[in-house]
């Protein structure tokens, strides 16, 4: 490596770092991909933790009192949606592993560049729309649990 970086001649520092990013390019596809089968795993783990903590708990008096007769559904929605929330985050983390045919020309660095990015792309948003709908089913978990404790 020879190569000038800007008007002088590459330190050391220079080239490691060169390479670096280069090395981070060459996994990030990967990298996303990894990410994505840990939101399935957290995914299914906490689905079947709940289906075992509400098939130990005695929900149905909550469900039977008069005083939330008219929240039945609304109970009802409220314990289901983690659940639904996890399936979308199997669903989006699928999306990012799923693989889709490109059509590279080799001797073009410019459309390599410019496919990868768009796989790189496509994969990183799927997975983060996937790592915020986790988030967002922990809000509602710990709602359920508070509501589940406090009407007791």
């Amino acid at each position: 490596m020879t190569e000038e970086i800007s008007g002088r001649p590459p330190q050391p520092v220079d080239i490691f770092w060169k390479n670096t990013v280069l090395e981070l390019a060459k996994e990030s596809i990967a990298s996303i991909e990894e990410s994505a089968r840990h939101l399935i795993v957290a995914a299914s783990f906490l689905e079947g933790v709940y289906f075992h903590a509400i098939s130990f708990a005695d929900l149905k008096p909550m469900f039977e009192m008069t005083r939330y007769a008219s929240l039945h559904w609304l109970l009802v929605l409220l314990f289901s949606a983690p659940i639904l929330l996890w399936l979308m985050v199997l669903l989006f983390a699928i999306r990012a592993l799923t693989t889709k045919s490109y059509t590279v020309h080799p001797d073009d660095p410019e459309d390599a560049k410019r496919i990868i990015d768009e796989i790189a792309g496509t994969k990183q948003r799927w997975v983060v729309r996937g790592l915020w709908l986790l988030m967002g089913s922990f809000v509602l978990l710990f709602l359920n649990i508070f509501l589940f404790i406090g009407m007791r």
